[in-house]
Formats: C-alpha cells, structure tokens, sequence
C-alpha cells in the first residue's frame, strides 16, 4: 500500500463522525435529531468514501469518489435542512426547491460532467496525490451551493432576530457553518496543498453541531444500547489507531531513537497497551458519570410513576412531584401552577412558607412560547429574545421577585394545563439536557395522574353538589356528620337545620321555576353568612343543614340571626314585591352536650326545627337536654307533659285529634293494644324524663308511644288473638306490623317526626333486630326507650297465649338482655325506676308486685 500524506485526519474525521452517529442512534429521537443524524450520515459517506478512494479499495477508486462527491454536493443542503429544523422553521417551500435541486445534479455528479475523478501520482518520496483537473462545468454545482449557503445565512439571520442573537445554540450553528466554509475555501484556494483542511472543518463542524444540540438541551443518552454500540465503535477506533500508528512509531523508535527491532516492538508495544489502557479508564468513568445519574433518574421515575399511580388526590400528587424534582435537579423552591379559566393559579410550592398568591395569565408571551417552540423556557435565555420585550411589567416583576429560573409545561395533549416554576439553582450552573429531560418525563407523569385525579375529584365533586343550589347534598352531609363528630371528640359540634317555611304553598302559588330560584337565593344567602366557619348542605327539598364543628350554639344562633337576616333582605327586591315573602325556621343542636352519637345530633336538630315550625314559623330553636332531676320529680314532669299533649296545648292542638282517631282505632280492633299502647307511652315517657331528654323528646316518645302499634290494625284477628305459638309464616306477618306503622304514620300531615321511635322500637342493641338490624346508638334514644317500655308491658300484662308474669321476673329478664336486647345504660335507670317505685304501673302490672 502506498503512503497517502495525512490519512491519519480523514480517518480520524471518519471514525469521529461515525462516533456521533452510533451513539446518536441511541438517543430519544426528535427533528432536531434526526436532521443532526442526516448530517452525520452524509459527513460519514463523504470521509469514508474520500479515504477509501485513497486506499483504492474495492471496487475501484472511481466508484469511491463518486461515493465521496455525491455526499460532498448535498452537504449544504443537510446543513440548511438543519438549521431549518433546529429553529423550527414552519415554510417548507426553499427546502422542497433545494432537494430538488441537489437531486438534479446527482446524475451529473455520477458521470463526472461537473468534476472528473482524480488522477493519482505518486510521488518520488513514495506518497500518493490525487490531481483534479477542473473546467467550467464545475460552475453548475457551485452556484447552487453558493444559493443554499446564502438562504442558510439569511435564515440564521431571520432566526436571530425572531429568538434573539443569544438564542441557545444559534451562535455555535453559525461558527459551525463558518468553520466549514472556510476549510472548504482552504482546501481548493492554496495551491499545492496537500493538507486536508476541509476534513479537519468537518470534525469540528460536527462537534459544533453537537454543542448546539447540547445548548438547546435536545439530547441525552439511553443507558443499554449506549453502552454496547459505543464500546464497538471504540474497538473500531482502536484497530484503526494500531493500523496507522504503530508503524510510524516502529520506525521513529528505530531510526529516531536507535532501538533494535525487538527492544523497540516491546517498547511500541508497551506503550501502545498503556495509551489503550488510559482510554479505556477515561472512556470506563465517562460512561459511569453519563450513565449513573441516568440509572438514577430512571429509578427516581419508576418509583414516581407508581406512587402517583396509586393517588386521586391533585395535592398529593403535587407535592410528591415537588419532592421527586427537588431531590433530583438542585433548585431552592418549585411551584405548581394549574390552569384556572383564564390563568394559571399558584396551588403548590415546596417551602410551606412561600406565598401561593399570585397567577400567570394564560395569554403571557412565555405561555405562547412554551406552546410554540419548546416545552421548557430558561429565563435567563429568554431574557436575551424579542420575546421577552412584550412581557408584563407585572410578570417580570414577579418572576425577579420568586427568581425564577426555569418554566416547564405540563401538557394534556395540545393543552398547556400546568405549569412548574423552579427558582434559584445552583450559582453558576445551567440546566443540562438530563436535567430538563427528567423535567418532561416527570411532569409528563403528573399530567397524567392529575388529568386523573381532577377527573375523580370533579365526579367526586359533582356527586357530592346539589345541582340546583351547588352546595353539597344529602349524601355528603351523613358522611361529614360521621367524620366530623368522630374528629371532634369531646369539642362542640353543633348542626343547624334551616327549613324554608311554606314552600310548598310558594311552588303552588308561583311554579317550580320561581321555587327554585328562591331555593338558590337562599342557599347563597346561608354559605355568605356561613362562609369558612362551616359547611352548607341541601338535605332535602326545602331544608338546609349547616355543620359547625368547634362551634356552640350561641354562636350558632348568633349564625341564624344573620341567615334570617339576608332572607329577609332577598324580600325587599324591588322584583319580589308581589311575591308571598320567604322566611325560614332554624333548629340547633350542639354535640356533646345535647347528643351523644351523630345520629343523635340529626334527630335532636330535627325535633328543634319541628317544634319551631310548629311554635309559629319563622323562629329560632335551640335542643336543650334536661337538668338532673330526683326521683320523686320524674313521675309529677311525665305527667305536666303528657297532660299538655292530651288538653292540645299550642302545637299539639292539630297532633292531638288524629292522634285520638288513631288510638279510637286500635281500641276498635284490639283493646289489648289499645291498653298497651296506653302504658308503653307512659312508661317510656317516664324513662325519658330519667334519662334526661327534654321536653319535646319527651313528648315525642309519648305520641310514638301511642302509635308504635297502629299498623296493627293491619294483622288478621285469628293472628293477632291466636292463643298458641305463632308459625313462622304466621310471625312474619306479625313483623310486618312495623312497617305499616310507617306506611299510616307517612301519610299524616307534621306527623313525620314519630317515625324514628316507631320504626326502630324493636331493634336490638347488639342488631340483631328488625326491621332494619341497626344496633348501638345508631338507634334513636326514642326507640330505645319504647323498647324496653314495650317488652315490660307485654311481660307483666295478660296475653291471649299466657297470663302476666311476676313482676320481678320482668326485671331480671330485663336486666338479662341490658348490653344485648336493650340500651344497657337505659334498662339499669328503668329497673332502678320500678324498684323505687318512681314510675306508676298499669293495674294488671302493679297486681303482680311481690
């Protein structure tokens, strides 16, 4: 093989483009990538031809040439293609010209019409030059390389007044294209040369282009396929570095150095392995500081990914997002900021101290730039385009004042809905293309997750809205009631139910429209009023309830005061003239004080909002227990109440009537239950007053007492009066009286409030009850005391199947079934109460006392 002077360059030329190709092969792909790949592919056939020419391998030195010329003659147009791509230029129409023209001119090129293949000489020292003869021909190609050079130029020009001289990586774009312009012009304007000044530009024109790559943060390096393509290619290196090198340095050690032949091979030879082995450590802790971070970051991904996996919670996604990039890029502080209408909402940052009180509006120029060209933005580079000229005072302000460093987006599809502000990095270092590229990975994630979880939250939400008034609904109130008296502990709690009064009268008189825009007009005026004190619900048609929590019932009745204030003001609109005027009753029960379980609370509150309805309307209720009172009271109280309800006293005048219709009913049918409707109310009654329920619970007890039997009316006489053990069939018939009880009970005008107590008389403490199987305190106080005065009636009164029974036997059975059939607390007071003799017992019950 003949000596070719300076090979050495177009061979490392060649192996470093082919370097930068297999490792970019192994980079995530974008335009920009792929417009740099297409540029090292042509730079790879232009040197690799060019030497291979040289070397006149197979099939011949023609056809290498040819190889080398074609690559040579579209450099320009890769390199405007590249340009064109990294400034993300939209027109296509020059590119579309300038590969058709480079297309036209290949078949010239092939045949050698623009420049001949080279003649080789060799030289008397034994080298090899290869001798161009050139002709006007050569002018053709010229032009256009001249016309792509220049619409290069001008398109550098256009990109650096649109983003800005500073743009990241414009500057080395243009130094690049400088470089090889002018190794080229080296090459072919100094006679004689035999240097190849234009594969050494090409090196660096490369590597320049890289760099602007690097600046623009468009690349980094996967881990697996990096590892293996890149320790071929440097084994590629290797063999070519010991084919090229080792005989030049035989020869100096010999002649130069006068070594022998074999001191000197040991000597190439040793120092050879020590420059592999220096690579070889060099390259070993460059790929372990690439690839470690990396290995790192993916390890940081995979367990973000599936933490936010398992959350439907924006908050919480947030501050795990908050948590993952502060770990990895060293920043002070980060901010979230999600897309609310027309601006983006400050609603995260990692310093619990920071303010969250600002926004970005959604038609910033910075928003229209991360949409447009990139989806990160580094302020300070920003700082240096036209762009940034247009920015709000207020903006720019703000920004200096967070010191905002970076701007990234989160995406949902076109969509820029998030937006993460990172602030003072490090002095002196710059956000590098693994940094920002865990940046899009990880804010890619969260967008998703949170896409999610806002989708779950606002069906969460909707759920849980009344449509009509958009305060929260029935369903939510139960749930917050339980939640918010089991965190309250032993702290007040205090609930509040606000009935409008009349509605239905209001509906018949003016239509369900007008109905339900008086229903908005009040439902704001009690959240106003509320405002972040409490929370509002729609429990029902025509009834709101407003939970309290750490609140009393002064205050709370000081909050009703004011509700009933701005009702009345929605009458005074001058709209509202002709209407009948809206007013509202208010019931307010506080926990623990006058409730002891939740349920209780809902019962209570219900009962003071009843008894307010019922005192005249438009008033305020508070639920009130009832002092301590001795024994010798309870018997004197029971009967002060009881004998209210029987002479029809104020609001029991309208109960008192159907309650006698019903009672006449059942004394029809049955005049056992009538009997024993009469004693379970009396007794019942008097365990309430002893238990210290007030006034009205009393009350209630003692009508609920009265009827808890009416769906008796319902029950064959051959079931009812059967003097023999009931069959199954027979005994599920008997069950069903409760629900009958309901179903007559339902139908009766402000009759509703005995329900509860009815329902629930034969519960059971530990559930295992009918007809719904609640136990515990989940069943009304009501209930419970019907269902020991109901069980101790039926055992000490004469029965169609058996005779009374003792009456100590009654008491010890009760005491038996305290903590499984009967409120333990309840049962202990109601046997203490017989035994000293506080509670008055029927004739029949009296006559079996030992």
């Amino acid at each position: 093989m003949t000596d070719i002077p300076f090979l050495y360059i177009n061979i490392t030329a060649f192996s470093c483009f082919l370097l930068m190709f297999v490792t970019f092969l192994a980079t995530k792909k974008t335009p920009e990538i792929w417009a740099f790949l297409a540029v090292l592919l042509d730079a790879i056939l232009w040197s690799g031809g060019s030497i291979l020419m040289r070397l006149q391998m197979w099939p011949d030195m023609t056809f290498w040439y040819k190889v080398s010329l074609v690559a040579l003659f579209s450099m320009e147009l890769f390199f405007y293609f590249f340009v064109h791509t990294f400034s993300r230029q939209k027109g296509r129409f020059l590119l579309t010209v300038f590969t058709v023209w480079t297309l036209a001119i290949i078949p010239g090129t092939i045949s050698g019409f623009y420049l001949k293949p080279p003649t080789p000489v060799v030289m008397p020292d034994g080298s090899t030059l290869f001798t161009y003869s050139l002709d006007w021909h050569i002018v053709i190609p010229c032009v256009m390389f001249v016309t792509i050079i220049g619409a290069t130029a001008l398109l550098l020009m256009k990109v650096m007044r649109e983003q800005g001289a500073h743009s990241p990586g414009i500057q080395v774009i243009v130094t690049g294209g400088l470089v090889m312009l002018a190794g080229n012009l080296l090459q072919v304007g100094l006679p004689g040369n035999t240097f190849p000044f234009d594969a050494l530009a090409g090196i660096i024109f490369a590597l320049l282009l890289m760099y602007a790559l690097y600046k623009r943060r468009m690349f980094r390096l996967t881990l697996v396929v990096s590892r293996s393509l890149l320790a071929l290619v440097l084994a590629l290196i290797c063999i070519l570095a010991a084919a090229n090198f080792i005989s030049p340095m035989q020869m100096f050690a010999q002649g130069t150095l006068g070594l022998g032949e074999r001191v000197a091979t040991t000597v190439v030879s040793v120092a050879f392995a020590g420059v592999l082995a220096a690579a070889y450590l060099l390259v070993r802790r460059l790929l372990e500081a690439m690839f470690t971070r990396e290995e790192q970051q993916s390890r940081l991904v995979k367990n973000f990914s599936a933490e936010i996996s398992q959350s439907l919670s924006t908050a919480d996604i947030m501050e795990k997002l908050g948590q993952v990039v502060s770990r990895e890029i060293p920043i002070e502080q980060m901010y979230i900021c999600l897309l609310e209408g027309d601006k983006y909402q400050a609603r995260y940052c990692s310093s619990p101290l920071a303010t969250l009180s600002f926004s970005i509006s959604k038609d910033s120029p910075q928003i229209a730039y991360l949409k447009e060209q990139e989806s990160y933005l580094i302020v300070g580079e920003f700082r240096n385009s036209p762009r940034y000229l247009s920015v709000w005072e207020t903006e720019k302000e703000l920004f200096r004042r967070l010191n905002i460093d970076c701007v990234a987006a989160m995406r949902d599809g076109d969509e820029i809905v998030g937006l993460l502000l990172l602030s003072a990095k490090e002095r002196g270092r710059n956000f590098n293309a693994v940094e920002i590229g865990f940046l899009e990975t990880v804010s890619s994630i969260a967008s998703i997750a949170m896409k999610n979880a806002a989708l779950y939250e606002k069906m969460f939400r909707e759920a849980r809205i009344d449509p009509l008034t958009g305060v929260y609904n029935y369903r939510f109130f139960v749930e917050q009631l339980e939640e918010q008296f089991k965190s309250c502990g032993r702290e007040c709690l205090t609930l509040m139910y606000i009935d409008v009064d009349d509605f239905k009268l209001y509906n018949q008189l003016y239509g369900v429209g007008e109905g339900d825009a008086a229903l908005c007009r009040i439902g704001e005026a009690i959240t106003r009023s509320t405002g972040e004190g409490g929370t509002v619900f729609r429990t029902s048609g025509k009834v709101f309830a407003v939970l309290l929590p750490l609140q009393d019932t002064q205050r709370a009745r000081t909050l009703a005061r004011e509700i009933e204030t701005r009702v009345a003001r929605i009458n005074q609109k001058p709209d509202r003239q002709r209407l009948k005027p809206l007013s509202v009753s208010v019931g307010i029960c506080s926990a623990p004080y006058a409730a002891s379980s939740a349920k209780e609370l809902m019962d209570n509150a219900d009962l003071a909002v009843y008894n307010a309805k019922q005192g005249g309307k438009d008033q305020i209720v508070i639920f009130r227990g009832a002092s301590d009172l001795v024994p010798q009271h309870l018997a004197e109280r029971t009967d002060a109440i009881v004998d209210r309800i029987e002479r029809g006293d104020g609001e029991y005048r309208s109960a008192l009537s159907m309650i006698s219709a019903l009672t006449a009913a059942i004394d029809a049918k049955d005049h056992y239950t009538y009997a024993h409707s009469k004693n379970v109310a009396r007794y019942a009654a008097t365990l309430a007053v002893a238990a210290g329920l007030n006034d009205d619970q009393v009350r209630t007890i003692y009508a609920a007492g009265l009827l808890h039997d009416i769906g008796k009316i319902s029950i064959p006489e051959n079931i009812l009066n059967k003097t023999g053990k009931l069959e199954d069939s027979e005994y599920r018939v008997m069950k069903d009286h409760v629900n009958s009880s309901i179903e007559m009970i339902r139908h009766l005008p402000e009759m509703d409030y005995l329900i509860p107590a009815v329902l629930g008389h034969h519960e059971r403490w530990d559930g295992r009850g009918y007809p719904r199987g609640i136990s515990g305190e989940e069943i009304p106080v009501s209930a419970r005391c019907l269902a020991i005065a109901d069980v101790f009636d039926a055992m000490t009164t004469d029965r169609p199947y058996r005779s009374g029974l003792p009456l100590e036997y009654a008491l010890e059975e009760l005491s038996k079934g305290a903590g499984t059939q009967f409120d333990p607390v309840l049962a202990k007071t109601f046997i203490q109460l017989i035994r000293s003799r506080s509670i008055p017992l029927s004739p029949q019950a009296a006559a079996r006392r030992v």
